[in-house]
């Protein structure tokens, strides 16, 4: 490239010797007015050079400015990983590690918990799953709502960055990169005071292509009131209800026992995926109606809501099938491990600043080198275009005195 300007520059040096300049007093009107453009024109061509050579700045003209404020999709956006802070003074920082592991490997256990800064951020995210391909990652935003004391949930969708590694792509996801309408979310009326809705994915189908998920509704004081399962399906987008599970369990009992679930407290405990089939949602049911809870039996319910099952009235062996996965912490880097990144990363570090003051000034030379090709080109264009005004200027029969500023025929 340099090489090449080089060439330009040379040749057109050549040409510009070789122009013959008849001499003149002075300019005719029409050579003065196209040479009063041509410095209007290399003075704009020099103020860009000059504007390249600065880092951006935030005084710009409107139409930069309108260009820079265009929406951008949120996807090309850069998201950098968080960096260890390195102005402490210290010789080691512990860096924390992670690894990757089953989401419901205890089957039905993950709950969402709500911490007590919620009060204060009145917005908090929960635990999220990650698909078993690591594709995708759907996790729940809580909110709360002071003026009622009360808690909401969103469920949304990270996509991952499949270029990455398994742990980095999780670590990476950002919520700047989310879906923007969430795959399901609970009742925003906030007319009933201390009430909580929140939803917590159990687990995905094999095929990653289902969600299970649970919504549990309670009230602060007087804690959970029920359960309900909810189905989402990736394919169709849609989310299904499945409350036919809940009323099989209660016909059973008042059928089988005369008991009436509903004047006590009782509760469902969604498993999973029937590992044998994944059409089928495995559930436990306990009544909390003394000091102990009473089982009411597994049950099966399938992904539409068609047919509830009873499976066992004393405990079953189905087995559950776990696919999902989560991010957890695996304590920290060991102390030579780290300092040996650390120096690793010093050396990595200086080794890109003389990379970037390298490309930096071949970058600055090729534009002074673009700026003065483009600087020779106005010069020639304006020999050209003088020679042929004063020859049309010529050839229409007139003189130009140059001492009175006056035309004569």
């Amino acid at each position: 490239m340099l090489s090449e300007l080089a060439g330009l520059y040379m040749m057109m040096k050549v040409k510009l010797s070789n122009i013959e300049i008849p001499f003149i007093r002075e300019n005719p009107p029409a050579v003065k007015e196209y040479e009063y453009q041509q410095k209007a024109d290399k003075q704009e061509l020099k103020e860009e050079y000059e504007k390249s050579k600065m880092p951006e700045s935030g005084f710009m003209l409107r139409s930069e400015y309108e260009e820079k404020s265009l929406s951008k999709d949120k996807n090309t956006i850069e998201i950098e990983p968080a960096q260890t802070p390195k102005e402490y003074g210290m010789k080691y920082v512990p860096v924390p590690k992670y690894k990757l592991v089953k989401y419901n490997l205890s089957p039905g256990f993950t709950e969402l918990q709500i911490p007590r800064r919620l009060n204060f951020d009145r917005e908090v995210n929960g635990q999220g799953i990650i698909s078993s391909d690591f594709s995708f990652m759907v996790y729940p935003a809580i909110h709360y709502y002071a003026s009622a004391d009360c808690t909401t949930t969103d469920l949304y969708v990270i996509p991952l960055d499949e270029s990455l590694s398994k742990i980095e792509r999780v670590k990476r996801a950002n919520v700047i990169r989310r879906e923007a309408k969430p795959i399901l979310s609970t009742p925003k009326d906030i007319d009933t005071p201390y009430i909580f809705r929140t939803l917590t994915p159990v687990d995905f189908t094999p095929d990653n292509k289902k969600l299970l998920i649970k919504e549990k509704t309670g009230y602060r004081f007087d804690g959970i009131w029920k359960t309900e399962l909810w189905i989402y399906d990736f394919e169709t987008k849609q989310a299904i209800k499945l409350p036919e599970v809940r009323d099989a369990i209660s016909n059973y009992w008042a059928q089988a026992k005369g008991a009436n679930l509903d004047e006590s407290r009782w509760d469902i405990y969604p498993m999973g995926f029937d590992e044998n089939n994944q059409d089928r949602i495995i559930v436990c049911a306990y009544a909390y109606t003394g000091k102990a809870p009473i089982f009411l039996g597994t049950w099966s319910i399938d992904t539409k809501g068609d047919y509830s099952k009873l499976q066992a009235l004393s405990g079953t062996s189905l087995p559950i099938s776990i696919v999902g996965y989560k991010l957890e912490y695996d304590g920290n880097e060991t102390r030579e491990f780290t300092e040996a990144e650390q120096e690793r990363l010093e050396k990595q570090e200086k080794e890109s600043k003389k990379q970037e003051e390298k490309l930096k000034k071949e970058q600055e030379k090729i534009l002074e080198q673009n700026y003065k090709l483009e600087l020779y080109k106005k010069e020639m264009e304006y020999l050209f275009k003088t020679q042929e005004l004063r020859k049309e200027y010529k050839g229409k029969g007139k003189t130009y005195t140059g001492e009175t500023g006056a035309d004569s025929l």
